[in-house]
């Protein structure tokens, strides 16, 4: 009888790991992220671009070709429900880029709610801003889509703590 159990507990354990490797695969989409070198928020490049907030970020900024990427929300600490996050971009000249779609792909790190995809609105000085529900506190990520005319998209990935309300 012993040796039933083995076989069929490592069987188990494949069909798991499996299960979370496609759920994974699925929920982050079929596109890879774009390599990023983070941008500490005490070492800003450029000074302080146009429309870059003064408070606080939600995670360090990346850098994505020529393209530097903050991400900060309202409010400063997201809790549960809804909270406004803004996406600054600017070209690593310094200049707002303007000529964007940007779109947010988020949900928690440690488990998938679905896809949940966040239009954002051109708010001006490189800055887009879009509406997102945080159902639940714990550890989230927005994966920043950021698509131009010509250029392969950017997808970059801020993770961050949602706290209870």
């Amino acid at each position: 009888m012993k040796r039933f159990w083995l076989p069929l507990t490592l069987c188990v354990m494949l069909a798991l790991l499996t299960a979370c490797s496609t759920a994974e695969s699925a929920s982050s989409g079929s596109k890879a992220l774009s390599p990023a070198t983070p941008i500490t928020v005490e070492a800003r490049p450029l000074g302080d671009p146009a429309g870059l907030p003064s408070g606080p970020l939600l995670a360090d900024g990346q850098q994505s070709g020529d393209l530097l990427v903050w991400l900060s929300s309202t409010p400063a600490q997201p809790a549960t429900g809804n909270a406004q996050v803004d996406t600054f971009v600017v070209t690593s000249s310094g200049q707002p880029l303007t000529d964007a779609k940007v779109t947010y792909d988020t949900d928690m790190t440690n488990m998938s709610h679905g896809l949940y995809l966040v239009p954002t609105e051109p708010a001006g000085a490189g800055r887009y801003t879009g509406k997102v529900h945080f159902s639940m506190a714990g550890p989230w990520r927005v994966i920043t889509i950021i698509e131009r005319p010509g250029v392969p998209a950017v997808r970059l990935r801020f993770e961050f703590r949602v706290k209870d309300r």
